[in-house]
């Protein structure tokens, strides 16, 4: 049996690789700093062995592979240590197209937004057509319950981060998944870590482009500027959206209790009614982006038709909490201005509906969102809130000043002077406290942040249960 040695273990994508790794029957180990649920529970699921710490000592005995996670920086006394040996390395990307998509037709979703979600639900669709593929993507499927799955047939889909590869290989890790087909979602700048602007960000996606072959298939959003530039002259691109522009289009759409239902057309032809219990326009949207790669592959329209209705959506994307009181309480991964906006209008059907407030509680979290890069522009992201509650800047260890950082309460101000009722916390308590303060039933309150805001969510519903 062969061993792998997994350097930051603890991330939500190298969790899900010891899990491929796993399921490959290879013996699996690696280490982190401390790693809390769900990473650990899931580790311990898998017996996987982890250590805490990094140090060179980690590395016996001899592992015949070790991956190196891209939370690993060049000063890493166990990434060190491992230079000095002949131990083969490779980074997360690497490793997934070299023992998991090599043989496989590669279906990689990318975009700054809805991969996810995106990637779940085209992997849940060929499941349900019998195709048996595999899948890893950066979210919890709740219909599969785990990030990850080997391909035992002939497709593998991957959400297509373009967040650079190692501390070693500064490229997106989509350039190593081996495209054969691409679902393109949308382009705008993100991850002002490593890019300098919107044009640096294109640059990759150009390069996406090219790595796809000729007798693959692209879908593409045409709705977005970005992405009809970055695919012009590109002969196997079928544009999909909401413009009659597009080759798939959407021309009628209604909101149902569970989320839309929706008519397709295809190049001029009707194609016929869809719908999904997903919510908000973009989910539409992914929708028929995916409608739009199965048709391409050849499967069962009649099948995707009824698969549509059993999924169940990803983990943190408008994922459905719980019910105090008759306040409904929701948690999102939104953590960029436009995902913001898409979210919260996501839920104003439900808002009209329910016909109370909808609150929207956001923690700058994110590596570019808690820069000042897009101050400006946050206000208006949350023009669908009622009730607006900004938590502090996620704390960590980095380079920034106190110069660089978003600063919540000048974004209050702006949105105060446009005419919303909004409020920066000084703590999570704060919070806490309002919302089992203020609440009132028909309420509905979404969480966003692309980690934990503190556990606030838990918190704020017990005690305004307690209060009730």
């Amino acid at each position: 049996m062969k061993t792998v040695h997994l350097m930051g273990i603890g991330g939500s994508g190298m969790n899900s690789l010891a899990g491929l790794f796993v399921e490959a029957g290879w013996s699996v180990r690696g280490s982190d700093g401390p790693i809390y649920p769900p990473a650990s529970d899931e580790l311990k699921k898998l017996n996987v062995k982890v250590v805490e710490g990094y140090r060179a000592e980690n590395l016996e005995p001899k592992p015949d592979l070790v991956v190196v996670g891209n939370v690993i920086s060049k000063n890493n006394p166990e990434y060190d240590a491992l230079l000095k040996t002949d131990i083969p390395y490779t980074s997360m990307a690497q490793a997934i197209a070299k023992y998991f998509i090599a043989d496989k037709q590669s279906i990689v979703v990318a975009g700054t937004h809805g991969k996810s979600t995106t990637t779940s639900l085209m992997a849940f669709l060929l499941n349900e057509c019998g195709e048996k593929p595999g899948y890893f993507v950066g979210g919890i499927p709740l219909n599969f319950m785990k990030g990850y799955q080997r391909s035992l047939g002939d497709y593998f889909v991957i959400e297509g981060d373009e967040y650079d590869t190692a501390c070693f290989e500064k490229t997106p890790k989509f350039f190593h998944y081996l495209p054969r087909h691409v679902i393109l979602t949308s382009i705008e700048f993100d991850h002002a870590d490593i890019y300098r602007d919107l044009p640096h960000v294109k640059e990759q996606f150009y390069r996406l482009m090219e790595l796809t072959p000729k007798d693959g298939k692209v879908i593409a959003c045409g709705d977005e500027k970005n992405v009809r530039e970055v695919c012009a002259g590109n002969p196997h691109v079928e544009f999909y959206g909401l413009s009659k522009e597009n080759a798939w289009h959407i021309d009628q759409a209604q909101d149902t209790d569970m989320g839309k239902k929706f008519h397709v057309v295809h190049r001029g032809q009707p194609f016929g009614w869809f719908e999904t219990k997903l919510l908000g326009t973009h989910n539409m949207k992914n929708t028929l982006a995916c409608i739009a790669m199965m048709h391409s592959l050849g499967m069962s329209m009649d099948k995707v038709r009824r698969s549509l209705l059993l999924f169940l959506g990803v983990r943190r994307r408008q994922e459905f909490l719980g019910e105090v009181g008759d306040v409904k309480f929701y948690d999102d991964f939104a953590h960029h201005p436009t995902a913001i906006h898409e979210t919260l209008n996501a839920f104003l059907p439900m808002k009209t509906l329910r016909k109370g407030r909808l609150w929207a509680i956001f923690e700058p979290r994110s590596n570019t969102v808690r820069r000042r890069v897009f101050e400006k522009v946050l206000p208006e992201s949350f023009s669908a809130a009622d009730e607006i509650i900004l938590a502090p800047v996620y704390q960590k260890k980095d380079q920034l000043t106190s110069s660089d950082l978003l600063q919540p309460e000048e974004v209050v101000e702006s949105m105060v002077r446009m005419g919303k009722k909004a409020r920066a916390a000084k703590e999570m308590t704060d919070i806490v406290h309002w919302l089992s303060q203020e609440l009132a039933a028909k309420d509905v309150v979404v969480f966003m942040s692309n980690g934990t805001i503190g556990g606030v969510p838990a918190q704020a519903m017990k005690r305004f249960a307690e209060k009730k």
